[in-house]
């Protein structure tokens, strides 16, 4: 039976399935939306599994334009492979939950995001997986906290959000000294100012919601692996999990038990996000250095207000974390900042917030829109106050995400709303 003859609803399942053959590219890649893909004959399954040919089985475990975001993600953190996610959270779990077994042992930050926080806080311990807390820029004090059994050491590139710098070589070398991998979020920089894998990282995290999209309309992540070479010393340390031993293989590196893991699990970015995603870190680069020169301006504006009592920013001269971030981003110091008005109270907070105009309060961050948040009602709203409160994340702290509007409307909003404030 011919095409033509077949029956209209035979026709409406099986037309227009299969691209029209052409010479030339589109110049946008496709969603490609299909759940799963089809295969000329039975043996092609095996040669796809078994990775003789290159193909495609079902979307929980490739699809090609979540490749594509992949492919796009690892150029710009300069790693060997990479793995995107649903969220920035599933990568990160994800990626630890690959890497540390029950008897295994964690260090990480004492300021990181609040959803971070708790899954080393309290989800791991359900798994047999114990974390240690540790102040990332008192190098000693991470020292002291590694034991035999630490397999991976967990930090930001800058925390969240106190904007402190961590120095990723000295964690790296800490790292790899007591056989550890050392995983960093960089999200709140991006590979446009830094890329922690050049500084010793094994795996460098960015959720894709943020700045790599930037436009406030998709949620996403991505774990970046650094470059694994079977059985040298340098794929040793960012190829595998040592405490396995024996013979190495590509299967054991940390992007395979990553990838696997994720495939099992599910956590899958949806074609049209992956899509999205991409589209969006095309202006990456502009955004993130327009997001940058706009913030250390509202930095100074706010550290010299007579209202302001402390500012958090790496651009700033009086800021400790100041040399670091000289060392360790390049072409500007990020687009996030944090600051508390004189006193620090929850009442003057909310008056500063409540009076911005064009400044809207937001819980995420690193659109193209100048946002604020609140972090302990917002990010650390399941840390106890009096927990996040000893590591200076108090009521009264505001977290600002600055954006790419002319600086002058950004200036004249803050200054207006702090008019508005009741002095201290």
């Amino acid at each position: 039976m011919t095409r033509e003859r077949r029956s209209m609803a035979t026709r409406a399942v099986h037309a227009g399935g299969k691209p029209p053959p052409s010479v030339t590219a589109p110049k946008v890649p496709p969603i490609y939306t299909s759940s799963v893909f089809t295969f000329d004959y039975l043996e092609q399954i095996d040669d796809v599994y078994e990775g003789r040919t290159p193909g495609y089985v079902y979307s929980r475990q490739r699809n090609p334009g979540i490749d594509l975001l992949e492919e796009a993600v690892s150029s710009l953190e300069c790693g060997s492979e990479a793995v995107a996610f649903a969220s920035g959270m599933a990568a990160i779990t994800c990626s630890v939950l690959a890497l540390a077994q029950s008897g295994d042992h964690v260090v990480a930050g004492r300021v990181l995001y609040g959803g971070t926080h708790t899954f080393f806080k309290e989800d791991l311990p359900k798994r047999g997986v114990e974390t240690t807390f540790v102040d990332t820029n008192d190098l000693d004090e991470v020292r002291s906290a590694v034991r035999p059994n630490t397999k991976l050491v967990y930090c930001e590139t800058i925390s969240n959000p106190l904007m402190e710098v961590a120095d990723l070589a000295a964690l790296s070398e800490i790292a790899h000294g007591a056989g550890a991998l050392l995983v960093v979020d960089n999200t709140f920089v991006s590979p446009v100012l830094c890329r922690p894998l050049e500084h010793g990282a094994d795996i460098s995290i960015n959720s894709t919601t943020k700045y790599l999209n930037g436009h406030s309309d998709v949620t996403g992540g991505v774990a970046v692996c650094a470059p694994y070479v079977a059985g040298d010393s340098a794929g040793d340390r960012a190829g595998e999990l040592r405490a396995g031993g024996g013979s190495r293989t590509k299967a054991q590196s940390p992007a395979a038990k990553v990838r696997a893991l994720a495939a099992l699990y599910g956590p899958t970015p949806s074609p049209f996000d992956a899509w999205l995603t991409v589209r969006g870190l095309r202006t990456v680069d502009l955004r993130i250095r327009k997001c940058s020169e706009n913030a250390l301006r509202l930095a100074r504006f706010l550290a010299e207000h007579p209202k302001v009592g402390v500012v958090h920013y790496p651009g700033l001269e009086s800021s400790s974390c100041h040399a670091l971030g000289k060392k360790y981003l390049s072409g500007g110091y990020g687009g996030m900042l944090s600051f508390e008005l004189r006193g620090g109270t929850l009442e003057s907070a909310r008056a500063l917030i409540d009076s911005l105009r064009m400044v809207e309060l937001v819980p995420s961050l690193a659109g193209v829109s100048t946002t604020v948040s609140h972090p302990g009602k917002t990010s650390h709203r399941a840390i106890p106050p009096e927990e996040r409160g000893a590591y200076g994340v108090g009521d009264g702290l505001i977290r600002v995400s600055v954006g790419i509007e002319d600086y002058a409307d950004i200036e004249e909003d803050f200054r207006q709303a702090l008019d508005a404030v009741p002095v201290a």
